[in-house]
Parts: structure tokens; C-alpha cells; sequence
């Protein structure tokens, strides 16, 4: 009777250990995320994301701390998540196309803002795209949204690049700003607030708006690794929806003077009169499914394609579709706990 007891025991202890497992997630147990390693640039565009940081909001409601990254533009931001040092990045729509093309592991899960770019001159009366024949333009590296912008657009009026019109490659706002102030070139192409900059404080005089160049152009948004979508799908929701109010909380007039502040902060060397521009060009909307967006995003896959830009790891020119490369299935998951964020936050 012993025996048949002791079997007994043992029985019902190997159904509640493999009951217990059986409850269990499957595949290898993931380490907690302990940093969230984020990029950005110095621009008003990655607006919603600077109040984000400056209110705490990433640690009251992710339980993280941000590991901030940031960057003078997007090509060399997305060089870094390619390599696999950033898991959520604020950049152009231009940059991370060729990454992706070349086996970046990402998707785009929110839109950060359209437009919000302008071309300035110095030094010369600006009469149209042909006054620009024989001068310098300063301009981010290839593959940024505004050298995409820039090319495009003077292809369109008759000037090729290189040719008639040198495009001068400056790593970011700063080396622009320099250029354009000694006379090392004649005009220059930045995001918004730097065109504000260049006419209130350096003489120059806005040519014409990127919305003029290409109305309707993508500019940034956000992009999250593959690898943290499958791993912290909820976080990666999470994110999403503190971006969605905190793109709320920056175009509501009643924040406009802790706005203005915050730009002070987290834009190097902008003043208070350039930031009391905020918006200028720049349209705050983050929705990844608007029509129009997902349009002018398959336009700029097409004009990469165009300049054969978009590689694969193999050399060869591809061809990318918005559809493929956007996750627009999280951001409607977002959408549904912004109630729930708002009061977390303690916003009406």
C-alpha cells in the first residue's frame, strides 16, 4: 500500500508540473527590455518625441528609461540601427528605404509629420529654379528627404544636378547654417525650424517650401525594429500611443508656450524668436493609414528607385511598396488606449 501511495504522489506531481508548463509561453524566455534606445535629430519635427522626454512620460507609462541617440540626419541615424544600435528611431521617410532594401529589419509604425523643409538663398535674387543654374546648394547626404526633394525636383525643372546645379553634402543643420553665413554656398535645404533660422538671423530669404516642391511629401516618422515588434509588441503599442498624444498635446494652442520651451531645449542653438515659428511648414499628423500619405510614401520609394538608391544586399536596384515596409495594424491597436494613456498622464 506504501508503494502504490508513493506512486501516487509521484503521478499527481508530474500532471501538475506539466499542467504548469503546458501553461507557459512557448519558444526561449526573452530578457526584459531595460533601456528603450532611441534616435532622433535636431529638428521641431521630431516635436512630439522631445515632450515625450521632457515630461517623463516614456518612464510613467513604458516603466523605461529612454537611452537617447541623437543624430545631425537620417542616413547616418539609420547606418546605426542597421548595425543594431537603436530598437525606435525618429527620422525621415528617405533613410530608412535603402536600409530596408539592403536587409534592415524594420517597419514604419507612425508618422511623425509631412512637409516641413524649405530651400533659402543668400546673396542672389531667387527668380525661380532656373536662377539656381551655376550656384552651390547645401544639402543633407543622399538618401535624406531633402537631397530626394532637392534632386527630384530639379530634374523636373530642367536642371541636372551636378551640372548645372552643385549640390554641396553637409552632415547637418549646424555645417549648413556656417556654410550659408561665410558664402561657401548659395542656398540651402533644411527642416524646419533651421529655414526659420536662416531668415530671421542670417539674411537669407526662403525660395520656395518642399510643400511647393512636392506638396504632400512624407517627411518623418517613426520606425521600430522587427526584432522589438515580436518581442514587446505591447510596448511597441504603448510608444505608439504616447506619440499620438503627445502629436495632440503640441498643436493644442493652450501648450504653445511650454511647446516654444521645449524646442529651446532639445534644438541646439534656436532661439526664442525662431521658435515661436513653430509650426511654420511643418504638418504634425501621425496616422500611417491616411491614403495621401501612403501615396506620397510610394512616390518616394519610386524616386529612390529612380536614383537607384534602393539596393539590395546582393548590389541590385529594387523597388520598395509602401505596403510592404508599413505596420499600420499596431497604430490602430494604439489608438485604443489612448483614454487609458490620457489618464495615466493626467490629461483631460
Amino acid at each position: 500500500m506504501k508503494k502504490w501511495g508513493v506512486l501516487l504522489v509521484a503521478v499527481i506531481c508530474v500532471a501538475v508540473v506539466a499542467a504548469y508548463l503546458a501553461l507557459q509561453p512557448t519558444g526561449p524566455t526573452q530578457p526584459e527590455l531595460g533601456k528603450l534606445r532611441i534616435g532622433c535629430q535636431p529638428s521641431w519635427h521630431h516635436i512630439a518625441f522631445y515632450v515625450m522626454l521632457d515630461k517623463g512620460w516614456i518612464q510613467k507609462v513604458l516603466g523605461l528609461e529612454p537611452e537617447v541617440h541623437p543624430f545631425e540626419s537620417g542616413p547616418s541615424e539609420m547606418d546605426a540601427m542597421l548595425a543594431g544600435q537603436l530598437d525606435i528611431a525618429y527620422v525621415g521617410a528617405a533613410p530608412p528605404l535603402p536600409r530596408i532594401a539592403k536587409g534592415l529589419k524594420a517597419k514604419i509604425v507612425a508618422v511623425a509629420n509631412t512637409e516641413g523643409s524649405s530651400l533659402v538663398v543668400k546673396g542672389f535674387d531667387y527668380t525661380g529654379p532656373q536662377s539656381l543654374k551655376g550656384k552651390r546648394i547645401s544639402c543633407y547626404p543622399p538618401g535624406s528627404v531633402q537631397y530626394t526633394v532637392l534632386v527630384k525636383w530639379l530634374k523636373e525643372n530642367g536642371l541636372e544636378p551636378g551640372k548645372d546645379v552643385e549640390i554641396v553634402v553637409h552632415q547637418g543643420p549646424g555645417d549648413q547654417h556656417a556654410a550659408l553665413v561665410s558664402g561657401a554656398v548659395d542656398a540651402a535645404i533644411f527642416p524646419d525650424p533651421h529655414p526659420s533660422k536662416a531668415v530671421l538671423e542670417e539674411g537669407a530669404e526662403i525660395a520656395v517650401n518642399t510643400s511647393q516642391m512636392w506638396p504632400h511629401h512624407p517627411c518623418c516618422l517613426v520606425v521600430a525594429t522587427e526584432d522589438l515588434i515580436t518581442k514587446h509588441r505591447d510596448l511597441v503599442v504603448k510608444f505608439i500611443a504616447l506619440h499620438i498624444v503627445a502629436s495632440q498635446y503640441v498643436i493644442d494652442p493652450s501648450n504653445r508656450e511650454e511647446v516654444v520651451q521645449i524646442i529651446m531645449k532639445y534644438v541646439p542653438g534656436i532661439s526664442r524668436k525662431v521658435a515661436e515659428t513653430f509650426p511654420f511648414t511643418t504638418n504634425i499628423s501621425p496616422d500611417p493609414a491616411n491614403r495621401l500619405w501612403l501615396e506620397g510614401l510610394d512616390k518616394m520609394c519610386e524616386a529612390l528607385y529612380e536614383l537607384g538608391m534602393t539596393k539590395d544586399a546582393q548590389g541590385n536596384v529594387v523597388r520598395l511598396r509602401a505596403s510592404e515596409i508599413v505596420d499600420a495594424t499596431l497604430y490602430e491597436e494604439a489608438l485604443k488606449l489612448i483614454p487609458q494613456i490620457k489618464a495615466e498622464l493626467g490629461l483631460s
